[in-house]
């Protein structure tokens, strides 16, 4: 009987572990589909809508190696000579006005209900590890759930429960929750397009479930391929290049 007893947990354990490393690899994918490229450039839109009002804004962001961005603010003028720095989970603003780059918070709004980490990270990978994965059907089409947690307290979200297509590996919807458990917003992935020779995201849309009927759209377009210098990824170099 003990000899049965120990069988079985260990059985239960690797299935657990194959379980985690099948969810690992889902949103391995998940994140490929956001962005293959390890080097890039891509332009970001941010529409802010609230009732009948609208705002937009523009920004260019450059990434390397998953964990390194620079956001450059383009549009309107007024805030151009802006930009964002982030590194791992730790991120930075630079404005002209100020003699240093200030430290920030990723969770703090840009624009909208898209926070700083929302436009300036690309991967769930960097920040998050799944620790479940459940299979359901969201309107019609079959995904996988997972359920991801943050690897720091510096992270926007303290945890992301993430639709996935089963078919595509595309995302479909993302809850994000904050570290009281309380769940502040959903991102549900809109709609795809071409972009740098293959099948990409292109809109996102961002609902406020704290402040019902306010929510932005976030357009992805012009991704491409480009060799990013490491020292563009310093507080240094902010607002000099």
């Amino acid at each position: 009987m003990k000899r049965m007893l120990v069988l079985a947990t260990m059985v239960a354990s690797l299935s657990l572990s194959l379980y985690a490393d099948d969810a690992a690899a889902i949103l391995r994918r998940v994140d490929q589909n956001r962005n293959p490229l390890n080097s890039f450039s891509v332009d970001v839109e941010l529409t802010s809508l609230s009732g009948a009002k609208s705002q937009t804004s523009r920004f260019r962001v450059l990434g390397k190696d998953a964990d390194k961005s620079l956001v450059e603010f383009t549009a309107p003028e007024g805030e151009k000579g802006k930009f964002l720095l982030m590194l791992r989970d730790g991120m930075w603003i630079y404005l002209p006005s100020a003699s240093r780059p200030i430290r920030i918070s990723p969770l703090q709004r840009l624009m909208g209900q898209a926070s700083n980490g929302d436009v300036a990270r690309t991967a769930f990978t960097v920040d998050y590890t799944p620790v479940s994965v459940t299979e359901e059907v969201l309107d019609g089409v079959p995904a996988w759930v997972l359920d991801l947690k943050a690897k720091s307290s510096g992270i926007a979200y303290d945890r992301v429960r993430l639709w996935v297509n089963r078919a595509s590996s595309e995302p479909l919807r993302a809850d994000f929750y904050v570290a009281s458990g309380k769940l502040i917003k959903r991102a549900l992935y809109r709609e795809y397009g071409q972009m740098s020779g293959r099948r990409m995201l292109t809109l996102v849309e961002i609902d406020d479930l704290i402040r019902p009927g306010e929510r932005t759209l976030m357009r992805y377009s012009n991704l491409s391929a480009r060799d990013n210098a490491d020292k563009l990824f310093t507080r240094d170099s902010l607002g000099k290049w």
